[in-house]
């Protein structure tokens, strides 16, 4: 392969793994994706290749579709919720702690909508992403899904409703946001119920991963007076006064994660809208954490 045609894939390099991270909800698969269409490309040359940017994009969807639908079938037999796996992510950032983050980049990032993404089929997922998301235009994702450009709009409408319907609206953070934050933390540790309610929508939802290992609620718990009083009540439970509490950016969001004795013990994510937390994400999932925490120190 000549040094022009690895270049190229290296300059590509970041733009297929936005993809495929969104795609498949983890970077270690999103990684792994993104070699394979290395492999892959290792065998053409760049005169073979009509459109260069377009053939990695189609190869590495189509990968990132193999593997999803592989993924689909363990993660229908997961315990509780599947929130994707975290990176310590600031797409406002000059110098992003996480060595995947500079990778991913920021739109289409938030755990929430993520989360949504996996009750889509992979096809599904992959059209939403491509149009949605990316906006490549709907004559190029009918060609990469190799569908016909009116099943492909099809395909976009139908994923877009249900994840629309899937999650809570949720806006941009409010300009305090850390003084918000921060005043949210405090009223939980508190224990103030009503000052609590008042921080949140009244639809606000709260979900969490714990897997098999973890306790964690096995269904999203809705509405202010629920979330207020399992936040306290989860608070009071296990908070320890030694626990490090750090405040950081979780895939562009605002985030909590609490460190006990140097090792992961919980990262929450605040998702906002009106200034008041709409989303509230919890996760608890050792193997998770673990990744998150290896990544978070590098």
């Amino acid at each position: 392969m000549s040094s022009q045609a690895t270049e190229f894939f290296e300059a590509e390099r970041p733009r297929l793994m936005r993809l495929a991270y969104r795609m498949l909800g983890t970077p270690d698969d999103a990684d792994d994706v993104v070699q394979d269409a290395w492999l892959r490309w290792q065998g053409t040359t760049l005169d073979d290749v009509e459109n260069p940017a377009a053939w990695l994009t189609t190869v590495t969807t189509r990968l990132s579709i193999d593997r999803l639908t592989s993924a689909r079938r363990r993660r229908e037999t997961y315990v509780g919720p599947w929130i994707p796996e975290p990176l310590t992510v600031d797409p406002t950032a000059d110098s992003p702690i996480d060595p995947a983050a500079s990778a991913i980049g920021g739109e289409g990032l938030e755990l929430g909508l993520l989360r949504v993404l996996e009750t889509l089929g992979p096809v599904e997922r992959a059209v939403f992403l491509l149009h949605d998301v990316f906006g490549y235009p709907f004559d190029e994702v009918a060609t990469v899904v190799g569908k016909s450009v009116p099943a492909t709009r099809q395909t976009a409408k139908r994923a877009r409703d249900r994840v629309r319907s899937g999650r809570p609206r949720i806006d941009p953070e409010p300009d305090d946001v850390d003084k918000w934050s921060a005043a949210f933390l405090g009223a939980v540790v508190n224990g103030d119920v009503d000052e609590l309610m008042a921080m949140m929508t009244d639809d606000v939802v709260h979900i969490s991963d714990g897997g098999a290992e973890r306790h964690a609620a096995r269904r999203p718990v809705v509405g202010a007076d629920r979330v207020a009083r399992l936040l306290i009540n989860l608070t009071n439970r296990d908070l320890r006064e030694s626990d490090e509490l750090h405040w950081l950016r979780v895939n562009g969001q605002t985030g909590l994660y609490i460190v006990r004795d140097g090792e992961p013990f919980l990262l929450n994510v605040i998702g906002w809208r009106d200034g008041r937390v709409a989303e509230f994400l919890t996760i608890v999932n050792p193997d998770k954490l673990a990744r998150f925490h290896e990544r978070w120190r590098a």
